[in-house]
């Protein structure tokens, strides 16, 4: 499945992305701004590794989906997204970030509007700490149970920014709590065939990895025409020479990767943790629902407990090695990374 980005007003091919940018770093270092033009849109500040990271929907277009039928041309949407992050738990989560009751063929959206619930965050964390992560992201049509609309409007109150979370078939996790639904709802819910279905990973150690850029994702499950589009904020994909906006059949979805802080997200790791651990032993009955928020802040420390750990055997590590050393130097900023991934501050290694 391809993957563009826009490189300026331009839309090209990763491969062509990436010789690009070492162009440009070979003459003068990477401006993250000209990845974005135009001056009513918020440049992208840098990603890295130590660094903050956001992941956040930007545009989504259905394409010829769904498709119609005799009687009826709308259908119910859902778009979920799957983080497998190794710094926190080996177990991909799956999240529910957008869920539409009705939707027609060539639908165009940046989200939820502001009488749906749901949330364009994909991804959010105060410091990159992994040296991998993947991001995956699917669009699915299919009639769903009413309930998953009802269960799911009730968890989505309560999270803040934060998606709702599937542990295990038949259950919806959120910020206030978990839920369980009937059993044929949760296996209905995850069996819809996608009509976008698309993983980036995001390599930010490893050697021989492209090296991660700030910007616009153009993900779509067919090729799309290069040389007739063009990419534009404010309108998405635009015909260069009509100036049209993109109407083809294949559907699109636009993510944009970014290094600012957002402090108000901090509850994005722990619950992705707890819902990759608390599947495997919750036995609720059906229609029951668990408060979770004191499991919440016990995953909170968890994860503040795991980080420290981790940056504590770094620490032992630099104190045997040259001060000078470029070993020393990587696990320094691997260390900065950990710490900052502490939530409480009685916590964090001064």
């Amino acid at each position: 499945m391809p993957v563009y980005h826009a490189f300026g007003q331009e839309l090209v091919s990763r491969n062509e992305f990436l010789t690009r940018a070492a162009e440009i770093q070979q003459s003068v270092s990477f401006d993250v701004g000209t990845v974005v033009p135009g001056d009513s849109v918020r440049p992208f500040a840098n990603i890295d590794f130590g660094k903050p990271l956001n992941i956040l929907i930007r545009r989504v277009y259905t394409g010829r989906f769904p498709e119609k039928k005799v009687f009826a041309s709308r259908k119910p949407l859902l778009i979920t997204s799957a983080i497998k992050d190794i710094s926190t738990t080996a177990a991909a989560a799956q999240a529910v970030n957008v869920l539409k009751q009705s939707v027609s063929p060539h639908s165009v959206f940046s989200g939820p509007s502001a009488r749906e619930e749901g949330t364009s965050v994909l991804y959010y964390s105060p410091a990159v700490a992994s040296s991998l992560i993947t991001v995956s992201i699917q669009m699915v049509f299919d009639d769903f149970n009413e309930e998953l609309f009802t269960r799911a409007s009730q968890l989505f109150t309560n999270l803040a920014g934060v998606p709702i979370f599937v542990p295990a078939s038949g259950y919806l996790l959120g910020a206030a709590s978990m839920l369980k639904i009937a059993s044929n709802v949760g296996s209905a819910f995850l069996s819809g065939h996608p009509v976008l279905d698309e993983s980036i990973e995001l390599d930010f150690s490893f050697g021989g990895g492209s090296i991660p850029q700030p910007g616009f994702w153009v993900l779509s499950p067919d090729p799309l025409d290069l040389k007739r589009f063009h990419f534009d904020p404010m309108s998405g994909l635009v015909d260069k020479s009509s100036g049209s906006a993109y109407d083809g059949d294949a559907p699109v979805i636009v993510l944009s990767l970014d290094g600012s802080h957002q402090p108000t997200l901090t509850n994005f790791t722990p619950l992705m943790a707890s819902a990759s651990l608390l599947g495997k032993f919750f036995n609720q009955k059906e229609g029951s629902e668990v408060v979770m928020d004191n499991v919440l802040s016990a995953m909170k420390l968890f994860n503040d407990f795991t980080f420290r750990k981790k940056a504590e055997e770094l620490q032992q590590q630099m104190t045997t090695l040259p001060a000078a050393s470029e070993l020393r130097k990587k696990l320094q900023e691997q260390f900065e990374a950990l710490n900052s991934n502490i939530s409480e501050s009685r916590l964090k290694i001064s």
